[in-house]
């Protein structure tokens, strides 16, 4: 019995972020690689019937969901995760999304940039103010305000890697991520 290429592709994919989601949900390192390890037990068990799954992500999700509420109840710790919230999540997997959820990191990365880069990241990418008003406000050229975003942006994102071990996908979406600073 060997198993199919398509789900050994799709678990590579999403073994981390689908490991990284359940732990977020558990808290418990341990618990979390076993739901890991039985949701690639019940996708094994479908063999090459797992290739004709339309969406293998959300499959593989919903299967993980399922496990934990089942441990859950068995273990008798009623937590706050809820089938209705999960429900409203779409089956396309949408569960609360890394990046959305990275933004606990933000508040202490930005202290390790310079005063120039928090600027001008804080008013146009957090305030949302136009490029072309902060080049005005400041006397620069619109040319020089996209130049020192894109700088202070890969700046953060360095600092985001290293202060909170952020994954990015092969998409160079942030897929995962832990931090430290809780």
């Amino acid at each position: 019995m060997t198993t199919p290429p398509c789900l050994l592709s799709s678990w590579h994919q999403y073994e981390s972020e689908l490991y990284y989601w359940l732990l977020s949900r558990t808290a418990d390192g341990v618990m979390s690689f076993d739901l890991l390890q039985e949701t690639f037990l019940r996708a094994l068990q479908l063999q090459t019937d797992f290739c004709n799954v339309r969406n293998q992500r959300a499959w593989l999700y919903s299967v993980a969901h399922h496990l934990l509420v089942d441990e859950q109840r068995r273990s008798a710790k009623l937590s706050e995760l809820c089938e209705e919230d999960f429900l409203n999540t779409e089956m396309s997997a949408e569960v609360v999304e890394p990046i959305d959820s990275l933004a606990q990191c933000l508040p202490n990365v930005l202290l390790h940039l310079n005063a120039n880069a928090q600027d001008i990241l804080k008013r146009c990418d957090i305030e949302g103010m136009p490029q072309k008003a902060y080049a005005k406000l400041h006397s620069l050229s619109l040319s020089a305000t996209k130049s020192r975003l894109l700088r202070a942006r890969k700046q953060l994102k360095l600092i985001l890697k290293s202060q909170c071990h952020i994954k990015f996908d092969e998409n160079n979406h942030v897929c995962c991520f832990y931090s430290d600073t809780k």
